[in-house]
């Protein structure tokens, strides 16, 4: 356990430090309550109207008649008019209520656009008469540590994030749904936790377990997995933009698949989530760092490169400067921040000064978007050592030209990575404020901060990375809590707590529980920043453990279940499904880590312009290997998994979109890594030697973890018998379906094929390829 010691974690002092933005504005709103026209307004309610009305022409993008209504100091400052645009108490004597009751088409506010209604007149001028003065954003204030609620069924919860939700419930007149059956929440929690569905003997093991704490005793299981990490590392790739090749329309290739091993094995070992990002952001800064702290910082050498000839370096170095500064926002603190490259910002109090006092902590790095990546590490990562031990042992078991041993041995001699490095003293850069964020347009120069609104920089903290690291991770930023476990509950749910992962600003939507979030952000405290933890606290939860089945009135008042009246049911992620699919059909291998695998995919694809490079597919097991190891090339990433909503990883992608295109289901029924694992699959089934209801029992445990239904055995072996009659008749089909040479097809070849049939019909189940 960690204590929460906000800003004096670190051991910084606030020594000299002036009020800032966010204590004042907490202040005022906190005094507002004593105006005597009722309870105080909803400030989020407030922020929104001024957003959707006034600040697309009185914001930190537009400023007409000099008014700025985005912060408390622009509206004490007042416009080009002279007259005051709020007098706190006091509607009648505010430009900004006269404006917006005003008769006169010319006076009336907004200019552009119909009157306001009556409700967000009213909330106005109660806004006004309590103080008129702007609270921060929701996401900008402290995680409170709210009351647990009390409940009528004190039986339900499991922990205590069950109250929150059972609260919610009780006030729309609904009530949790049923636990759901043990087969189901067994492959729920294998797809969540790792990614893949359960062993038909697994999911027996758990069937058969009366001990009381049989789940809990699975859940530990799957999350000390060495499957674990490979699963969740996937969301770290779409946000550090992690790709096999530079960008740009030469899109070259890049060495730097050693990052992504980095963040496999700190997930795998449970480095505290805290600890992962001031490693990605800042390891090369840490006292005594070693190579995989160094490795670590390729989070941010993941950007973009330009090798075209005839381009400016210093451009598209600061095009990835740029790149790093959103993506370290937008990541990790859950706020839009690149729009301030060039403006205030339009809705959140940041000022366009702000964003080159926090480029500065960025823009002292060596790299300058050159051909050969420098600065780069040689190493072997800790995590390889094993591997290197296993190499060796094969090798003495094995002749010394076996060609899978020497391929080993080659890639254990690694690799080299590109890893941040500031650049010595006498060669620092000035970072200068940009007009409109134009490199063509420097003016004064700046120095590194952060945005007046969040809790201050200590004083004596190194204005470097490493004190930007330790300043975002610190337990007095509001926003980095947050947006960890709305992660963590958008993966398990479907959706975040916040349906915008990537922005809890004024803009993004509103929480559906903000107290379950902040509950959350402070038990996430609590457990140290322990990913795995805070996984532990919500799988266990009884909200996780309801089933997906819909009720009718739940259904009615809760058609989006937002308030959680039943499991979630949604489609596998990309990975997932073609992981899923291997491993169901037995030919997913569990070889870890190494350079990226380039599995099957349809010819064609692959066109480079600049070289011959082309898609050589891996030898061996390397073509069944879990997607996360798959080549990705970002003018051309792999089609079936873009197919299921895979990203480009050209930017950082904090929340992936979830499409239902016929492209989906034609890859499923198409891709040659599809048909294969239906012919494996039914090969499986076909060799236990039993008769075809225990065959389609085999395959549907294999997949959906369940017994099928006995129409559903009816209905497959009507398919199996037209489908050999089929075969039966036309043998060319029958070899081309099981992609055999040419020769006499004997009956045990047609029923092969049949129940190959019968295997991808299964394969292709909706229930499959989603999580329910």
């Amino acid at each position: 356990m960690r204590s929460d010691r906000g800003l004096f974690r670190y051991g910084y002092a606030r020594r000299g430090t002036s009020c800032r933005a966010i204590a004042i504005g907490t202040a005022l709103w906190a005094a507002a309550a004593a105006f005597p026209d009722g309870p105080p307004v909803d400030p989020d309610a407030v922020r929104r109207v001024l957003a959707s009305r006034c600040l697309r022409c009185h914001g930190g993008v537009r400023e007409r008649a000099g008014l700025n209504l985005g912060t408390n100091e622009g509206i004490r400052a007042g416009g080009e008019s002279g007259h005051p645009t709020v007098v706190p108490g006091d509607p009648a004597a505010s430009e900004l209520w006269k404006r917006v009751v005003s008769d006169d088409p010319d006076g009336r506010m907004p200019s552009d656009g119909d009157p306001l209604p009556a409700a967000e007149v009213e909330l106005l001028r109660r806004w006004i008469e309590q103080g008129g003065t702007l609270a921060p954003p929701w996401s900008f204030m402290p995680p409170a540590e709210p009351e647990l609620p009390a409940i009528v069924d004190e039986r339900w919860p499991r922990r205590d994030l069950d109250r929150f939700v059972a609260a919610g419930l009780a006030r729309a007149g609904l009530a949790p749904a049923p636990e759901a059956y043990r087969e189901t929440l067994c492959r729920r929690l294998h797809l969540d936790l790792i990614g893949l569905p359960p062993t038909r003997e697994r999911l027996e093991e758990f069937r058969r377990d009366e001990r009381p704490d049989a789940y809990e005793r699975l859940v530990d299981e799957l999350l000390a997995s060495p499957r674990f990490g490979e699963r969740w590392a996937r969301g770290w790739l779409d946000l550090a933009r992690y790709a096999d090749t530079q960008g740009y329309e030469k899109d070259g290739r890049r060495t730097i698949w050693a990052w992504r091993d980095w963040i496999i094995g700190a997930l795998d070992r449970d480095l505290p989530y805290d600890e992962i990002v001031v490693r990605c952001l800042a390891g090369d800064l840490l006292p005594d760092a070693t190579d995989d702290d160094r490795i670590a910082t390729a989070f941010h050498r993941n950007t973009l490169v330009n090798t075209e000839g005839g381009t400016d370096d210093e451009e598209f170095r600061m095009a990835a400067v740029f790149d790093r500064v959103a993506t370290t926002w937008q990541g990790f603190l859950g706020t839009t921040f690149q729009c301030v490259q060039c403006h205030g910002h339009p809705y959140e109090p940041i000022s366009h000064e702000e964003y080159f006092r926090f480029l500065a902590f960025l823009n002292q790095t060596e790299d300058a978007d050159r051909d050969d990546e420098q600065p780069v590490l040689a190493s072997r990562p800790p995590f390889w050592r094993e591997r290197q031990r296993e190499a060796e042992a094969r090798a003495a078991a094995s002749p010394g030209d076996d060609p899978e041993i020497a391929r080993e041995f080659a890639i254990l001699a690694e690799t080299t990575v590109p890893v941040m490095r500031e650049l010595p003293a006498d060669r620092r850069r000035v970072t200068r404020f940009l007009e409109r964020g134009s490199l063509s347009s420097p003016t004064f120069a700046v120095e590194p901060g952060t945005p007046a609104a969040l809790p201050p920089f200590p004083d004596d903290a190194p204005r470097d990375r490493l004190g930007l690291a330790r300043w975002i991770v610190d337990p007095g930023n509001p926003l980095f809590d947050r947006v960890a476990v709305n992660r963590a509950w958008e993966t398990l749910f479907g959706r975040g707590l916040v349906e915008t992962a990537e922005d809890l600003g004024s803009q993004g939507s509103p929480p559906d529980d903000r107290a379950l979030l902040d509950h959350l952000a402070r038990r996430f405290r609590e457990l140290g920043r322990s990913w795995k933890l805070l996984l532990r606290e919500i799988v266990t939860s009884a909200t996780y453990r309801q089933s997906s089945v819909a009720r009718g009135e739940a259904l009615g008042r809760d058609p989006d279940n937002r308030l959680h009246s039943r499991a979630p049911r949604f489609r596998l992620e990309a990975e997932a499904v073609r992981d899923a699919t291997l491993f169901a059909a037995g030919l997913l291998s569990e070889r870890k880590f190494g350079p990226s695998v380039m599995p099957p995919q349809p010819e064609g694809v692959w066109a480079v312009v600049y070289s011959g490079d082309s898609w050589q597919v891996s030898p061996g097991p390397d073509r069944y290997r879990r997607a996360i190891y798959t080549f990705w090339r970002r003018s051309s990433p792999y089609p079936s998994l873009v197919a299921f909503d895979a990203t480009s990883r050209e930017t950082c992608t904090v929340r992936r979109g979830r499409s239902n295109t016929p492209l989906a289901a034609l890859v499923t029924l198409n891709d040659p890594a599809f048909v294969e694992a239906a012919r494996a699959l039914a090969d499986r089934a076909m060799a236990s030697g039993t008769g075809p209801d225990a065959m389609i029992e085999a395959m549907f445990l294999g997949t959906v973890s369940r017994s099928p239904r006995p129409g559903e055995t009816a209905t497959l072996t009507s398919l199996f018998d037209a489908e050999r009659e089929r075969f039966a008749a036309d043998p060319a089909a029958a070899r081309a379906w099981l992609a055999l040479p040419a020769a006499e097809i004997d009956a045990a070849t047609v029923d092969r094929a049949a129940w190959a049939s019968v295997a991808h019909a299964i394969l292709n189940l909706d229930e499959f390829l989603s999580r329910g």
